[in-house]
Parts: structure tokens; C-alpha cells; sequence
């Protein structure tokens, strides 16, 4: 079967996992381009150069300013779209990218409007590899998590973590529909699912329904 390679960095002082995940024909998909510094940015650059990578898909996970320092920057140099869920509008409206980086003291470059708006269901191809789109919102209105069934793992941004969720206390956040989403849509996969969260270590749906104190 066709396997799927994936690598983790984390960057930015919020220490955000961007997720570069790519098959044995070198088509790419980049999760949260959250590369700050021109360091960074020239990181993740270097790395997808390195591999002779062809970067087909820079999805955001939810538009929350720590997932996207370095998506106008990327986007730019690698002539990529970016794919996100349709509800990030809402943000867009009352909790922008502006909005945000003054709220938590930052500067960035503002990312370019996604132009891929996806919703749940939709499948994100890497050649055979197939890649879900499951929208949980709660922690954002469009928080989605991406799963890989023909390799056992999940990027779940910041709708779970190990021992923890996503915080609900910014805009558009709502606790119930966080956990009632964390339950019947992840919870449901398998348990030796792999977990790859927005920060933090790995995980597994088994390790999650056991341990996680936060999920009744």
C-alpha cells in the first residue's frame, strides 16, 4: 500500500506544529505554515528543496494567527493556495488576523485570502493517499482535524492534545460543541490512531479515550 511520510516542526514562540506530509512521488501537503522568523521560513524552505518536494496543498487548521506567521510568506515562494475550512469567515469578521496579533502582541504578515474553502468530508488526494477533512469546531468555527485512514493518523490542530483540548475562551469558541465533537467524530476512529496535535507531543485516540481528563 502506499505509505505517506511525515514530519514535524515546531516554530514560532507558541511552539505551533507545522505538519509536512508527502508520499513516495514527492507530492506535499504543508499543515499550519506557523514558521515566524526568517530562519524558520527558510527552514521549512530548505527542508521541502532538500526532499525535492511538491508542496500540492498549504491547509490551515483553523485560522488563529500562531497557525499562519509564515503562510503569506510560503504561499508566496511556493505559488501555493491556501485550503481552509469555509467557516473561517466568521474570524475573518469579528476576531481577524489584526484583531489577534495586536490582542497577543505580535506582528506578521497578513496571509493571503484562502482560496481553497473546504468542508467536512472533503478528501485531500496525495496520489493514492487519501486524506479526510473532519470539521470539529469549538475551539474555532473552523477547526478542522485531517485523517489518514490507509496510515493510521490524525492532525487534529487544536481540537485535541495530549491530556488536553483547544481553549474555548477566545472568539466563536464554544465548549459543548468541542467535546461533542472530539466524541463522535474522533473518538470513533481507531484506537491505535496516531494523534499529531497543533503543540505538544504525539498521542493516539486509544491513549485519549483512557487519559483525558477533559473529555467526560
Amino acid at each position: 500500500i502506499a505509505m505517506l511520510y511525515l514530519k514535524t516542526f515546531a516554530f514560532n514562540p507558541l511552539m505551533v506544529n507545522c505538519y509536512l506530509v508527502w508520499n513516495e512521488h514527492n507530492e506535499a501537503m504543508i499543515v499550519d505554515p506557523s514558521c515566524y522568523t526568517e530562519i524558520e521560513q527558510s527552514q521549512l524552505l530548505h527542508y521541502i528543496k532538500e526532499k525535492n518536494l511538491s508542496v500540492k496543498y498549504i491547509v490551515i487548521t483553523h485560522y488563529h494567527f500562531d497557525h499562519v506567521m509564515g503562510a503569506a510568506v510560503i504561499s508566496n515562494e511556493l505559488g501555493v493556495s491556501l485550503s481552509i475550512h469555509k467557516d473561517y469567515i466568521q474570524l475573518a469578521g469579528n476576531f481577524d488576523i489584526h484583531i489577534q496579533t495586536q490582542y497577543f502582541g505580535f506582528q506578521m504578515k497578513t496571509p493571503p485570502k484562502p482560496k481553497f474553502l473546504l468542508q467536512d468530508g472533503d478528501v485531500l488526494e496525495l496520489g493514492e493517499d487519501k486524506i479526510n477533512v473532519i470539521h470539529v469546531p469549538g475551539h474555532s468555527p473552523c477547526s478542522i482535524a485531517l485523517y489518514s485512514e490507509g496510515n493510521g493518523f490524525l492532525i487534529s490542530g487544536d481540537i485535541l492534545f495530549e491530556g488536553g483540548i483547544g481553549r474555548t475562551d477566545l472568539a466563536c469558541g464554544n465548549m459543548e460543541l468541542l467535546l461533542n465533537g472530539i466524541k463522535e467524530k474522533l473518538f470513533t476512529l481507531p484506537e491505535t490512531t496516531e494523534v499529531y496535535p497543533g503543540h505538544g507531543g504525539t498521542t493516539t485516540i486509544g491513549d485519549e479515550k483512557k487519559f483525558n481528563t477533559f473529555i467526560g
